[in-house]
């Protein structure tokens, strides 16, 4: 039971990382954007996009899609993913505080 119970935590806290990174890479890409509008740039600079940017696994999503068609209903099955460098990094911070955190 200890087991499923240390699982449910690791999951727990990966997704908390996960949402705050992602939260915290897109303010980062708001005021480094605004930051580059006001130097002189465009809103799309390199320092930007380091935190914008993302690598994006789609399963199932698109034209490519699991679609299951009973004549009546159809449905689409998919799941996709969008890491980006803040992403991970909550991650990597969440997993660090998961280590010290008493349950």
């Amino acid at each position: 039971m200890e087991r499923t119970n240390k699982l449910g935590w690791v999951i727990f806290w990966m997704v908390l990382g996960l949402i705050a990174g992602g939260i915290l890479g897109e303010s980062f890409g708001y005021i480094f954007g605004k930051l580059g509008v006001m130097s002189g740039g465009s809103f799309d600079n390199p320092i930007r996009n380091f935190f914008v940017k993302s690598f994006d696994l789609d399963l199932g999503f698109g034209q490519n899609g699991w679609a299951v068609d009973l004549y009546m209903f159809k449905f689409r099955l998919g799941l996709g993913f969008k890491f980006n460098v803040c992403s991970l990094l909550g991650m990597g911070i969440s997993f660090y505080i998961m280590k010290w955190w008493k349950n």
